[in-house]
């Protein structure tokens, strides 16, 4: 087994790579707390199958099966198909053929899945996913300054009925998808749950709160399941933190020294086979543009930390 810190031209700790290692050589348990540890962790060539990768998640954490038009019927059903391709006879898969900005995907729902993993299934040309995160970035601030983030909420706009400090360009969903697709999205949100997945049993079940759905303000540093700190800041959904006179200040010093300085941000290039595991409490992640004409499919999957890797059982956000 061969596996190498992701690290970029500082040395700051981007992640972790496997490396020529098949999938069924790599425990679960200790690749969901490297995940949780690591922000990010990526199986080069995993030399698997997406019925393999299906069986591997569920020992790796708790999982819904998400009954939606791009559930992937052939493989499993805990995969969304992330395709430019039509999945039925009037809609592309999940994000279709549109560029996807710097988000998250725990939001709305404040206690949705804490990871998701991509397989790509089908790649047909270079195309990249690029993950910002945010463990190294907090490793690198002043003890004062961990102390203020310590005490801050972040409030921001799911329903867009506050207002956001920055917005980016969004697609026209209702000329992508027909009212099957929206209905779909509405019920699965209504069900992301920890209590409602499909392998974890009544006695674990018990120990867990119930989701609050669609919530606006949250930790700006997560008290997060494994422990591990970092920041909560999806920038084009914040309307303000709880220190508001400060607030815009704040927001484009964290924009512009976390994203857009590059320097803790990882691009990755697909390759058939490939896997990418992401915490969504302390990466972002975006796609740049991909192509019209020619086909791409990653299979996503959603999932909570299992409760033996667990230090807590509480609300993160």
């Amino acid at each position: 087994m061969h596996k190498d810190f992701i690290k970029n031209n500082f040395g700051d700790v981007l992640g972790l790579k496997y490396k020529d290692t098949e999938l069924s050589q790599i425990d679960p348990v200790q690749t969901a707390k490297e995940t949780g540890t690591y922000g990010v962790v990526v199986i080069e060539n995993s030399n698997c199958s997406p019925k393999e990768f299906a069986e591997w998640s569920l020992e790796y954490g708790y999982h819904l099966s998400p009954d939606i038009w791009c559930t992937d019927d052939e493989h499993s059903d805990l995969f969304w198909r992330v395709t430019n391709e039509k999945v039925d006879e009037n809609n592309q898969g999940l994000f279709a053929d549109y560029e996807l900005d710097w988000h998250t995907n725990v939001t709305p729902v404040g206690d949705a899945e804490e990871v998701v993993g991509l397989f790509a299934k089908t790649i047909t040309y270079d195309t990249e996913t690029w993950f910002c995160n945010s463990i190294p970035y907090w490793k690198n601030l002043s003890n004062e300054t961990k102390n203020y983030y310590e005490t801050l909420k972040i409030i921001l706009d799911p329903s867009r009925r506050l207002g956001r400090i920055q917005t980016t360009w969004e697609p026209n969903f209702k000329e992508i998808y027909g009212q099957n697709v929206f209905d779909d999205i509405s019920r699965n949100r209504n069900s992301r749950n920890i209590k409602n997945t499909k392998n974890i049993n009544e006695k674990n079940k018990k120990l867990y709160k119930d989701s609050r759905g669609i919530v606006e303000e949250h930790k700006f540093v997560p008290n997060h399941p494994l422990g591990t700190k970092g920041i909560f800041f999806t920038p084009y959904e914040v309307h303000r933190f709880s220190d508001e006179i400060n607030s815009e200040s704040l927001y484009w010093n964290l924009y512009n020294e976390w994203i857009k300085s590059d320097r803790y941000t990882y691009k990755h290039l697909w390759k058939q086979g490939d896997i990418c595991l992401m915490d969504q409490t302390l990466t972002i992640h975006r796609r740049p543009t991909i192509l019209k004409d020619k086909p791409r499919e990653l299979l996503r999957t959603a999932c909570w930390y299992k409760t033996d890797l667990r230090k807590h059982y509480d609300y993160v956000l």
